[in-house]
């Protein structure tokens, strides 16, 4: 049980609503307020899942670290080696992976690393996923999966792992991409859905309502950069369409009662955005959003 810091109840973990966080990579500033507004409520999931940038939410809500999760995404990419040109041209990436799931990056005196001991000692459980470049196999790793802090940021790593712009990620012998070229094309609804069983949902996007993806144009990147896994150039040819029906899936399970769908009025930033007051300005606005919105959530979960 999680206590309610507002009133002091203590407040049962949810174990009927799986909480799903969609990935979005720098988008993901707006979604990680939704960590800071739920532990602040004392409320808990028995499971949590996310795939590419949401993986750190998944992390710090799980070892209540709400602060961590607003300064990953308002603070650490100020930091030169967090990404860029110069580290894309290096081998490195766009973004840094390598460095943001080192466990040894720090911003002034904080390590930019969840607390494994919290995250354990949760029990709560979570998956984050990947997207077997070999195979075409979409993995969801749980807690059982990993035995520490440096196997978590691994696994992390390789569920954030985008084409073209970061290097793909070796895990027990196989090549791992960013989670979001699986069945959903970016919502992990899909394990909470066929493993756990889940059939009510509470989804914390990083795209308005309005939002439709359309068509990659960088498929012939990944044809010509990674020939040897044809599965990943048919997945991002046709990924905006999985993701299309995702969201329209989820939309009608929010009219039939089914979902709660925390999602941005507006977007400001994109994927890239590196400029910390306009993460920050963005940040605060899915805060204040998100308590705004609190109660209707409450009430969704029946708290």
């Amino acid at each position: 049980m999680a206590e309610n810091p507002a009133v002091g109840t203590p407040l049962p973990s949810v174990s009927d609503t799986a909480l799903v966080f969609e990935g979005g990579a720098m988008r993901s500033a707006f979604s990680s307020a939704m960590v800071q507004a739920l532990d602040e409520e004392g409320i808990s999931f028995d499971w949590t899942y996310g795939n590419s940038g949401s993986a750190v939410h998944v992390a710090t809500y799980l070892s209540h670290e709400p602060e961590l999760a607003r300064e990953y995404y308002t603070v650490f990419p100020g930091d030169p080696l967090f990404g860029g040109i110069r580290p894309f041209l290096r081998g490195d990436g766009f973004f840094n992976t390598k460095y943001l799931f080192s466990g040894t990056a720090r911003v002034e005196d904080r390590r930019m690393a969840p607390d494994w001991a919290a995250m354990k000692a949760n029990p709560g459980n979570f998956r984050i996923s990947g997207f077997n470049g070999r195979t075409g196999e979409t993995v969801h790793w749980s807690k059982a999966d990993m035995t520490g802090l440096d196997d978590f940021l691994l696994h992390a790593r390789a569920s954030a792992s985008l084409p073209v712009l970061m290097p793909p990620t070796r895990i027990g012998g196989e090549i791992y991409f960013d989670g979001a070229f699986g069945p959903t094309g970016g919502i992990p609804i899909d394990s909470a859905r066929e493993i756990e069983g889940f059939d009510r949902f509470l989804v914390i996007m990083t795209r308005t309502r309005s939002y439709r993806k359309k068509a990659t144009k960088f498929t012939w990147a990944v044809k010509r950069w990674f020939p040897q896994y044809p599965a990943l150039a048919t997945s991002m040819h046709d990924r905006h369409m999985r993701y299309n029906r995702t969201r329209d899936w989820i939309f009608e399970q929010e009219r039939l009662g089914r979902a709660y769908i925390f999602a941005p009025h507006r977007m400001p930033i994109g994927n890239g955005t590196r400029k910390l007051n306009e993460l920050a300005e963005t940040y605060e606005a899915g805060l204040a959003q998100a308590r705004e919105e609190i109660p209707l959530i409450k009430r969704f979960l029946g708290l």
